[in-house]
């Protein structure tokens, strides 16, 4: 499996990174990332997913939910999806206009 996963933390941003294929093998780990990334309290959430080469309906809804949770609980979670695989999968699930993305 070509998976890496990294989380940075610096002063008001914890950057969660995963590398390659976001799967329904890999995806329960970026889903458990993500949530101790939640509980640093006020730190904002960067999902990065530049670096994800492929990404199936399993990823799709780890976002999703990730998103819905931030919300619930008024934190700031921002999502770079890349110019790829990841960008595709979310404009063929027709979500773009309901995701907190960082474009560019």
């Amino acid at each position: 499996m070509d998976w890496t996963l990294e989380v940075t933390r610096s002063p008001g941003l914890i950057r969660v990174s995963p590398a390659g294929e976001l799967d329904l093998v890999t995806a329960p780990l970026l889903a458990r990332a993500l949530r101790g990334a939640e509980r640093q309290g006020d730190a904002d959430v960067l999902l990065d997913l530049t670096q994800v080469s492929f990404m199936d309906s399993s990823g799709l809804a780890v976002i999703l939910e990730a998103v819905q949770h931030n919300r619930d609980h008024v934190r700031e979670l921002t999502i770079r999806p890349g110019d790829g695989a990841v960008i595709r999968v979310l404009a063929l699930a027709d979500v773009l206009d309901d995701l907190p993305l960082a474009l560019g």
